[in-house]
């Protein structure tokens, strides 16, 4: 699938790798989205063009966030040295066939925002203990 950033300066070709999206509700994604939760697609077969108009910085210890420098799109948010495993959904030119799966970091979740009544729920206790352990199992 195609994929791209508003500018269209950032584009991506990418296989699904699941038609079940992802949103994250934890407070660095919701800043970095201006609000609501950053809604992603797993990915996988990643090509990128225009990589030199790509920003990233280190969001956390394990984290890493880019962003296109010329329009300030949200890109993608993937382990620090590891390859890009999700994208936005709304970064995709045809998004049809997506159906929500997973919240995650939902104690963090707005309280105007409703939740997706058959997805999957988990706090960030939860989701720290899944990293904990991912993390272990690099090591």
């Amino acid at each position: 699938m195609k994929a791209h950033c508003l500018c269209g300066a950032v584009e991506f070709d990418a296989e699904i790798a699941s038609d079940k999206i992802q949103a994250c509700h934890c407070k660095q994604c919701q800043r970095w989205t201006g609000g609501g939760p950053l809604v992603i697609a797993l990915v996988k077969n990643v090509t990128v063009s225009g990589a030199d108009h790509i920003a990233s910085f280190r969001a956390s210890e394990w984290g890493e966030r880019a962003f296109c420098k010329t329009c300030g799109s949200t890109l993608y948010w993937k382990m620090q040295g590891g390859g890009i495993t999700d994208l936005p959904v709304g970064l995709f030119e045809d998004q049809s066939g997506f159906t929500m799966g997973e919240e995650i970091f939902v104690d963090h979740r707005p309280d105007w925002l409703p939740h997706w009544e058959a997805a999957g729920q988990s706090t960030e206790a939860q989701e720290q203990e899944k990293l904990r352990a991912y993390r272990e199992a690099r090591e």
